[in-house]
């Protein structure tokens, strides 16, 4: 009785077995099933980066010049170009892209880049100095660096990058408004969470500003008569000089004729305002001259003029500038000196490419038209026999004042003007300092 009973049971249990998994797949198509995966570490980790690298350098052009430039150190990573020339820097980050997938896949940008370009000079210490920070939120970037020198090159950015956290896959509710289902559908798609994570990049090059301005020149003469009180030697008016080429960075110290009373100067420099920022294939020297000594008369004279700077060498891209009184629009006729009169001069050369901080000798002397050189009297110079007018005196040999300057670049400023005697024994009348 109890072996039937046994079997009774199992043949029920076959015959329900149907009826239970039939009512399992009568799902209710209002419900969803959330089947979401986390995609980060377990412990919680950040998929975006900290920072991204970024490369960073200057527009490929005729005047970005080549590693060897001027006997540069070709495995140096500076990049080697020119003063006064306008260049574009550009950079490219993964933080400055379109879509955020490339910093962190799932991601999305929460806000714009905020990038900050900056320019640091190297000084004689070997320190760099900040000259500009700019906050430009541009990836590129264009300007002029207007001094040889040492510098560096910054790009400093950060953006907002979205932390991609879950992939969420849903079931969808596809009833019809009467309560009647029509099927089931699925829709998957990314949520990305509200934490949001600040990504930076950063990158700095070092440039190497050369220079292609010929050197500031500066030449004072002085003569001994009257009541003018002449410097003891050459040496006591270059320590003149000095002083008034640190004061004025190599500019003319002033344009008060009473100033040049007592000393008569020739100024030759880079010019003013926009004359000191031309391109090197534009650039062009200002000539000033200065005092009594230039003038046939005596009177004290003051003038100003231009003269074209020209290419020296062309694969090292220096320039020279030549002053000479051949242009009948030279504003420099010649220096004027009366016989038995005793003079002096002395001549500095001042170099923008040390910021024009360290005057230093320039070689100059008179000479005649074979360029043998006239020696001093003593400590000073004296003629005796006058030569101008130069048609009065043909036979009188032509002298010339001659000076070179040359800086360490290989920019070279020469100067080749008339030194005329003038037949006066006048003296100026000028007050003592």
């Amino acid at each position: 009785m109890k072996k039937n009973l046994f079997v009774f049971l199992v043949i029920s249990l076959l015959i329900a077995a149907p009826i239970f998994s039939a009512a399992n797949t009568n799902t209710d198509t209002n419900t969803s099933t959330d089947t979401s995966t986390e995609s980060n570490t377990s412990n919680g980790e950040s998929l975006v980066p900290d920072s991204v690298p970024m490369s960073l350098d200057f527009k490929d052009n005729a005047n970005v010049m080549p590693n060897t430039f001027r006997g540069g150190d070709p495995d140096s990573s500076l990049v080697h170009c020119l003063e006064d020339v306008y260049y574009e820097k550009h950079e490219h980050s993964l933080i400055y892209s379109e879509n955020a997938n490339d910093v962190a896949s799932g991601s999305n940008f929460k806000s714009d880049p905020n990038i900050t370009w900056t320019t640091s000079k190297k000084d004689a210490d070997g320190n760099y100095n900040t000259l500009s920070s700019q906050n430009t939120n541009m990836a590129h970037d264009g300007g002029t660096l207007y001094e040889p020198g040492e510098y560096q090159i910054g790009n400093s950015g950060a953006r907002q990058v979205d932390e991609p956290t879950e992939q969420v896959t849903t079931l969808t509710d596809t009833s019809t408004s009467t309560g009647t289902s029509t099927g089931t559908g699925t829709a998957t798609g990314t949520t990305t969470a509200q934490d949001s994570k600040t990504v930076t990049s950063n990158q700095t090059m070092g440039v190497l500003v050369h220079d292609c301005t010929s050197p500031d020149l500066w030449v004072a003469f002085q003569e001994g008569a009257g009541s003018v009180d002449m410097a003891a030697s050459e040496h006591e008016l270059k320590q003149n000089i000095y002083t008034k080429v640190l004061t004025t960075m190599g500019r003319p110290f002033s344009s008060n004729e009473k100033d040049y009373e007592e000393e008569s100067y020739l100024f030759v420099d880079e010019g003013e305002g926009s004359e000191r920022n031309k391109e090197p294939w534009n650039k062009t020297a200002r000539v000033t001259i200065a005092g009594p000594m230039f003038s046939e008369n005596g009177a004290v004279n003051y003038n100003s003029g231009v003269v074209p700077s020209g290419l020296l060498d062309k694969d090292n891209q220096t320039r020279q500038v030549h002053v000479s009184a051949t242009d009948e629009k030279s504003v420099l006729k010649g220096i004027y000196v009366r016989r038995n009169v005793p003079f002096i001069f002395a001549a500095v050369s001042v170099d923008n490419g040390d910021d024009r901080v360290a005057p230093t000798d320039v070689e100059a002397r008179i000479e005649r038209s074979d360029a043998s050189v006239v020696e001093k009297n003593d400590s000073a110079y004296l003629f005796r026999v006058p030569n101008y007018p130069r048609h009065e005196y043909e036979d009188q040999p032509n002298y010339f004042f001659v000076a070179k300057a040359e800086d360490k670049s290989g920019n070279v400023t020469t100067v080749k003007i008339p030194l005329y005697v003038v037949n006066s024994n006048a003296s100026f009348e000028t007050s003592s300092k």
